[in-house]
C-alpha cells in the first residue's frame, strides 16, 4: 500500500527539480544577452537624476529674459526731429516741425528740451460756416512752442516679429513746461461791441506760459538710431482780451486751452 505513494512522491520531486533547473538556465541566458541594455538604461536614469537640481526646476537660477541690454542710454545725448499734429482742434489743422535735444543721466532718467514752429490750415467746416451762414469762429492758432521737461523711462523690452527678428523698445513719460505762441489773425471780427463797424486789429502773436505731460515710445533700429512716437497734452492759460476784436471794451479774462499733439520722428544718440 505504501509503494505507490513513494513512487508518486518521487515523480513530483523530479518534476520540481527539472522546473527549477530550466528556470535557472533561462535566467542565466537572459542575463548573458541583456546586461548592456539594462546597465545603459540604469546609467541614463542616474545621469538624468543628477542633472536636475534639487527642489524646483529653476530654484537655483535667476532667469533674465532681456539681459544683456541691447541699447544703453546712460550718459548719452540724443537729438532728433519730429512732425507734430494738434489733434483736438475743431476748425483748423495745425502742423509743427519739432527739434529735440535730450540728455540721459541714467537708463531711466533724463532731461529734454524741444522747440516747435508751424502753421495752420482752415478746415472745410470753418469755410462753410462763413460762406454759407456768415458765421465767423474765433481761433487760437499755435505758431510755436519752446518746452523743457523731465523724462522717466520705466519700461524696456522687445517684440519678436513673425520672421523671428527682435525689435527693442522703451516706454517713457515726460512732464514739464514752457512757452507757447498763439497767433491771432482776428478774421472773425465784424462789428465792435459798441455797435459800430470797426477795423479789425492787426494780426499778432502772443506768448503764454504753460505745462505739458506726455507718454511715448522709442523703437531702436540699431545701437545709435531710434524711431519715436509720443502723445502730449499741452495746457496753456491765455488772456481772452488778447483775441478780442475790441480790446478797449473787453476786460481781462483767463481761459485754459489744451493742445493734444501726436508726434512722430527719429533720433540719434551720441
Amino acid at each position: 500500500m505504501g509503494w505507490p505513494k513513494q513512487i508518486g512522491g518521487g515523480k513530483r520531486c523530479g518534476l520540481r527539480f527539472l522546473a527549477s533547473t530550466a528556470s535557472a538556465v533561462l535566467m542565466a541566458f537572459g542575463l548573458f544577452f541583456a546586461p548592456t541594455g539594462v546597465a545603459s538604461a540604469a546609467a541614463d536614469a542616474s545621469g538624468k537624476a543628477e542633472d536636475q537640481p534639487k527642489g524646483g526646476l529653476f530654484d537655483n537660477y535667476e532667469v533674465r529674459v532681456i539681459r544683456p541690454r541691447f541699447f544703453s542710454k546712460a550718459r548719452r545725448a540724443e537729438f532728433g526731429g519730429e512732425l507734430s499734429v494738434v489733434m483736438n482742434q475743431t476748425f483748423i489743422y495745425t502742423y509743427l516741425a519739432t527739434g529735440i535735444l535730450n540728455y540721459h543721466f541714467t537708463e531711466s532718467l533724463g532731461i529734454e528740451l524741444d522747440a516747435s514752429y508751424g502753421f495752420s490750415l482752415d478746415k472745410e467746416d470753418k469755410t462753410l460756416l462763413k460762406s454759407s451762414f456768415t458765421i465767423s469762429t474765433q481761433i487760437q492758432r499755435t505758431q510755436y512752442q519752446f518746452q523743457g521737461g523731465l523724462v522717466w523711462t520705466p519700461l524696456y523690452g522687445k517684440y519678436q516679429l513673425a520672421s523671428g527678428r527682435l525689435i527693442y523698445f522703451d516706454t517713457f513719460l515726460i512732464g514739464g513746461g514752457g512757452m507757447t505762441g498763439i497767433d491771432y489773425q482776428f478774421d472773425h471780427c465784424q462789428t465792435s461791441s459798441s455797435g459800430t463797424t470797426a477795423t479789425p486789429p492787426t494780426a499778432v502773436t502772443k506768448s503764454y506760459i504753460g505745462g505739458m505731460v506726455g507718454i511715448g515710445q522709442r523703437f531702436f533700429i540699431d545701437k545709435n538710431l531710434s524711431l519715436r512716437f509720443e502723445v502730449r497734452d499741452n495746457f496753456i492759460s491765455v488772456n481772452e482780451r488778447d483775441g478780442s476784436c475790441d480790446p478797449e471794451f473787453t476786460a481781462d479774462s483767463t481761459k485754459m486751452i489744451q493742445n493734444v499733439t501726436m508726434q512722430v520722428g527719429a533720433s540719434r544718440f551720441l
